[in-house]
């Protein structure tokens, strides 16, 4: 899952790093010498009492004689373990620190093939990792779900294994469970046997070759619903009753899955591929090779009341979880210093296959915002390169972040633009065919790209994975003659703060960029050698970095970004984009004037792209949470109002003839706002239409219902709680729970929010809920949230382990706006985080300094600027 080194000079120790010639120190893996084969499990659960036995057996091939076996295992209770037909091992050593058990026998063990077997018992939990229960009602009562979930090293918890993703072995897996239950694995069913006591025991087939951290065992009151297509067979496995919720998933992954075969030119190798929707929120879904486990949001559409903004996210959550079934599955990074192959290449492939398959939903344009996530996290002090070491569990739990995901993509979106779709995918397919079943380092794909392209993949590739930072245009103009501009474009490095990179070593990227200018465009590779010249048309806007796919800021003379508000209607979309994000950043820490923002988005017609418009609301919700408490917080959002009333009196409250999709996306996000910044009218209309859809749910379409509940939870008084979280207890619905708790995590009033956070931990909570509700609750109130979070994350039983805390601690302080609560965190982190697990924490400093000096510098700027507004 989604994260840094605790120094100023982070990108000098860097540079430092990468011409040493000292040898880097060795990941902390197992000895070398035994590689597993293949694994058979026999396994029963008992999950009324949260336990489980089992027993594996491991075929192993020993290369040379050995005194003892070593191997992973955490949590575990080893009670027994045998080598072929030898008497039980003489020892059995526990390491929890390294997560290793040591079997050591009479006599060493001798090269070759052998059996070791292990008998063993533990406790399933309620946190998502490893093995783990998700309890939740139904109408038929009260059900519990147990599933695994293991990456990156969370396999260990489930059975003793090799747990590296280089070690891949063949799994076959058999298990006790209730008759009535429904068991899923990797795997199709291949028998099964009635057992006394109402038990059926399952075996699955055999898997291929594959990473341990892919396997997965499922058990619930499950039904599954299917489809066939090119001859595999897919389905999505839900709760009972559920099936109508999972129909837009199963249709969307026979589409995908098809999809996939053609792009990679390996068709999926497995017999079957089921979606597996947890009964609750996992906090992210995960990839196991034929048989995904999804949060419950993820893969579930519910007709009769889910969104359009939903019914995206389910799409491109799917098709992210199954473009990991060829990257990362069928070929997997040799270990986690590459993870950026896995999550990168899925990211960039969901958007790929939305903007293919649903081209209505322009994709591409949204996918902008998480390259605008990955560039934020390049710019803050703890950031770090795609490709780093990784010596830790810890190391690599924490790779799981926007440096990863969200950069590494926009890396990947660039290099295809660079050398053109067709040589992309082919090299992707020679990859595919070289690698299957196998595993690989990033060069081992960017050398076949090259090699299909002809052009230096490599060197660009390395530039942007090897070294951390944000590349920065600086672009200077001479004044336009006889129809010409001449421009200079000279490479330097972006900061959140700008002051980090004073003593920091100069860097140099190849970026391949385009500019454009009255319809034509031209592209070059930017060698950072020096100042860079071209001559282009000066007729229209004139746009550096055009179709926004470089992995860039660009830094415009206030005479050009003038010119280009005054030629906006004529920017693409995609460009204006580009212009907002960029400016927005410049303004935030200081490149430019905050205020440059204000106007160039006052340049921006109703008419334009909705997603250029969803990014000024999203902008303005973020300039109101600074002010807070600032005097000028009324001014501030009485502009904001009197800025979105045209475009909400545009969309109004109901979907209209021939919109476009995001056009219901925008009108949520338009009318939230205003409520936020206390439109009055749009509060009373949402109570109206709240209150409708309670009467009469066939009255108010789902869209109205969820934006309606959004405005009432956040203004919500002590008798509108109370009805609400009655209506949550009442629920039988966990996919209607969780959106309703959701809702309620942003009440404005610091009471509510105490209640819906006690709410959210306690019995009545879907599972997971806590977790999503401490993020969302510690955007609107930070320190009640921390303080609140504090009391509980260390009491028996809270559903979260210990890589999620390290994670979710500081993304809810991450808004706070005092700077007393960097060092609370700081503090925090040292006595609870271990050292190498400590870059969220970084971060979330980072972003309150930002917002620290924000309020002292760029808040006076904005006030300064409202007051000399015209009356309106």
């Amino acid at each position: 899952m989604p994260q840094k080194l605790v120094c100023g000079t982070f990108v000098a120790l860097i540079a430092a790093a990468i011409v040493s010639s000292a040898p880097a120190p060795e990941p902390e893996r197992l000895p070398s010498g035994i590689t597993p084969l293949h694994y058979d499990l026999a396994l029963i659960p008992d999950a009324a009492n949260l336990s489980f036995r089992g027993r594996v057996r491991i075929t192993i091939e020993v290369k040379a004689p050995t005194p003892a076996v070593v191997l992973n295992a955490d949590e575990l209770t080893l009670d027994k373990a045998t080598l072929d037909s030898n008497p039980t091992a003489a020892a059995i050593a526990l390491d929890a620190k390294l997560q290793r058990a040591t079997f050591t026998f009479a006599h060493p063990v001798a090269p070759g093939r052998h059996t070791l077997t292990i008998d063993y018992h533990a406790v399933i939990g309620f946190a998502p990792a490893g093995f783990f229960a998700m309890d939740y009602d139904s109408p038929a009562g009260k059900r519990r779900t147990i599933v695994t979930n293991f990456e990156p090293s969370s396999e260990r918890r489930f059975m003793p294994s090799w747990d590296e993703p280089a070690l891949k072995a063949t799994f076959s897996i058999t298990v006790d469970v209730p008759a009535d239950r429904m068991a899923v694995a990797n795997m199709p069913i291949a028998s099964t046997e009635n057992l006394p006591d109402g038990q059926r025991r399952v075996r699955f087939a055999t898997t291929p070759k594959m990473s341990t951290y892919l396997v997965f065992l499922g058990i619930g009151d499950f039904e599954r619903i299917a489809a066939k297509v090119d001859g595999i067979d897919v389905g999505v496995v839900l709760n009972r009753g559920d099936a109508e919720k999972g129909r837009y998933a199963l249709g969307e992954a026979v589409r995908l899955l098809h999809y996939y075969n053609e792009y990679f030119g390996v068709h999926y190798p497995l017999p079957k591929l089921d979606l597996v929707a947890a009964p609750g929120s996992t906090g992210s879904s995960m990839e196991n090779w034929g048989a995904i486990l999804y949060s419950q949001d993820h893969v579930l559409f519910d007709p009769k009341s889910s969104t359009e903004a939903e019914r995206q996210n389910v799409f491109s959550v799917v098709a992210h979880e199954m473009a990991h079934q060829w990257f990362g599955d069928l070929v997997t990074m040799a270990w986690w210093d590459n993870l950026w192959l896995n999550e990168a290449f899925a990211s960039w492939m969901q958007t790929k296959a939305d903007s293919d398959l649903h081209p209505e939903w322009k994709t591409r344009l949204q996918a902008l915002s998480a390259a605008e996530a990955g560039k934020r996290a390049d710019a803050k002090p703890s950031t770090h390169p795609i490709v780093r070491p990784v010596l830790t569990v810890s190391e690599a739990e924490q790779s799981f972040d926007d440096i990863t995901y969200d950069k590494g993509s926009a890396v990947i979106a660039m290099l295809e633009t660079y050398v053109g779709p067709a040589a992309f995918r082919d090299g992707v397919r020679r990859y595919m065919h070289a690698h299957a079943y196998g595993n690989t380092v990033d060069a081992d794909l960017w050398r076949e790209v090259q090699t299909a392209a002809g052009k230096p993949v490599l060197d660009v590739e390395a530039d942007f994975t090897r070294q951390a930072g944000l590349p920065l245009l600086k672009v200077e103009a001479e004044p336009a003659k006889d129809g010409e501009m001449k421009l200079s474009v000279t490479e330097g490095r972006f900061a959140e703060d700008p002051l980090t990179l004073a003593s920091a070593p100069v860097q140099t990227w190849r970026i391949p960029i385009a500019v454009s200018a009255s319809e034509a465009l031209t592209t070059q590779l930017l060698s950072g050698s020096g100042p860079t010249t071209l001559t282009v048309q000066s007729k229209g806007p004139v746009i550096v970095n055009a179709g926004q796919s470089s992995f860039v800021r660009t830094l415009y003379p206030r005479a050009m970004i003038e010119a280009l508000g005054a030629q906006i209607a004529s920017v693409k979309p995609v460009d204006q984009l580009g212009l907002l994000y960029d400016t927005w950043a410049f303004g935030q820490s200081g490149y430019a004037p905050v205020t440059s923002y204000l106007d160039l988005a006052r340049t921006i017609p109703l008419d334009a792209d909705p997603l250029v418009w969803r990014q000024i609301v999203s902008t303005l919700v973020a300039m109101d949470r600074l002010y807070q408490d600032r005097p000028g917080k009324a001014a501030f959002e009485a502009y904001a109002r009197d800025r979105l009333h045209p475009l909400a009196n545009r969309l109004g409250w109901d979907v209209q003839a021939n919109e476009e999709p995001n056009a219901a996306i925008l009108r949520q996000a338009v009318l939230v706002a205003l409520s936020r910044f206390g439109d009055q009218p749009v509060i009373a209309e949402a109570r109206r239409r709240f209150d409708m859809g309670l009467r009469n749910p066939q009255e108010v379409s789902p869209a109205v219902r969820r934006t309606a509940l959004l405005i009432v939870a956040r203004h919500a008084d002590a008798e509108t709680l109370d009805r609400l979280l009655a209506s949550l207890r009442n629920s039988k619905d966990p996919l209607e729970k969780q959106n309703t708790l959701e809702a309620l995590a942003f009440t404005a009033d610091p009471s509510g929010t105490q209640r819906v956070l006690e709410f959210a931990v306690g019995p009545d909570a879907p599972a997971g809920a806590a977790v999503l509700v401490l993020m969302a609750a510690g955007s609107e109130h930070s320190d009640l949230t921390w303080n609140f979070a504090l009391q509980h994350v260390d009491q028996p039983g809270f559903p979260m382990d210990p890589v999620t805390r390290q994670l979710v601690l500081p993304l809810i302080l991450r808004g706070s706006v005092d700077p007393k609560r960097a060092a609370d965190l700081q503090t925090y982190a040292s006595q609870h985080f271990p050292a190498n697990a400590r870059e969220s924490v970084e971060s979330a400093i980072s972003s309150i300094k930002l917002n620290v000096k924000f309020r002292a510098e760029r808040i006076p700027e904005i006030d300064a600027w409202l007051a000399k507004q015209p009356a309106r």
